[in-house]
C-alpha cells in the first residue's frame, strides 16, 4: 500500500519548514512510498542546478520557497514562491541556477 512519509501529523508546519538546505549541495526528502506517483520535496543551495533531466512520466513543480528558472528546450520559465509548472513526460528539462530554493516535485509514472 503506497504511503505519505516524512510529514507533520500532530502539529501543521510550513512546507518549507521540512528540509534544511546545505551550502554547495541539493537536498532532497521523499514524502511518498510509491510506485506509481512519487513525491519529493528538494532544497537547491545558491545558483545550483539539475541539467537535461527527463522523467517517464509528467512532472509538477511548485516553488514552496525562492526563485528558480525552469529551462525546457530553448524556452527559460522564471517562477517564484507560489508558481506551479508541469512538463510533460519524456521532455528534457533543467531546473535551478538562479539562487537558493526550495520546490516540490511531484511525478505521475507510467
Amino acid at each position: 500500500m503506497a504511503k505519505l512519509r516524512n510529514l507533520p501529523q500532530i502539529c501543521p508546519v510550513p512546507m518549507e519548514s521540512l528540509i534544511k538546505s546545505k551550502k554547495n549541495q541539493i537536498v532532497s526528502m521523499a514524502l511518498s512510498d510509491s510506485d506509481h506517483v512519487q513525491v519529493s520535496l528538494f532544497t537547491f543551495a545558491d545558483k545550483e542546478t539539475v541539467s537535461e533531466e527527463e522523467y517517464f512520466g509528467d512532472t509538477m513543480y511548485l516553488v514552496v520557497e525562492g526563485e528558480t528558472l525552469i529551462t525546457k528546450g530553448a524556452t527559460v520559465y522564471e517562477l517564484k514562491t507560489g508558481d506551479v509548472l508541469c512538463v510533460p513526460a519524456h521532455i528534457l528539462h533543467s531546473i535551478g541556477g538562479k539562487g537558493a530554493f526550495k520546490v516540490l516535485q511531484i511525478t505521475l509514472n507510467e
